[in-house]
């Protein structure tokens, strides 16, 4: 009866069409759930790979290395300090050459 009516092979047709259309919207719709499965899955992996490390760092660290690293920061801090103090003395020694 399809193959005779030309209505009929434009239903088939229509009707294909439709069911293409909703499993390439299925196919979608579970490839951007597994996309957000995957994205939540690592982003808790990533929360629980730092959590880790922080209570590692925390049993590892005591008083003494604190200080000393905290004494190193301030000398790290006052070499830098002393580094921008010339590179702004040389600066201001060119822009003087320079208005001259």
């Amino acid at each position: 009866v399809v193959a005779h009516d030309p209505q009929g092979w434009s239903n088939v047709t229509r009707f294909a069409a439709m069911a293409v259309g909703k499993l390439a919207t299925a196919e979608t719709r579970m490839r951007s759930r597994g996309a957000c499965l995957l994205v939540k899955s690592v982003s808790k992996a990533q929360e629980r790979s730092a959590q880790d490390a922080f209570e590692r760092l925390l049993g590892v660290a005591d008083l003494g290395s604190a200080a000393q690293a905290r004494e190193e920061a301030e000398a790290t801090l006052d070499k830098l300090r002393k580094l921008v103090d010339l590179f702004d003395a040389d600066i201001q020694g060119m822009m003087a050459k320079l208005d001259k």
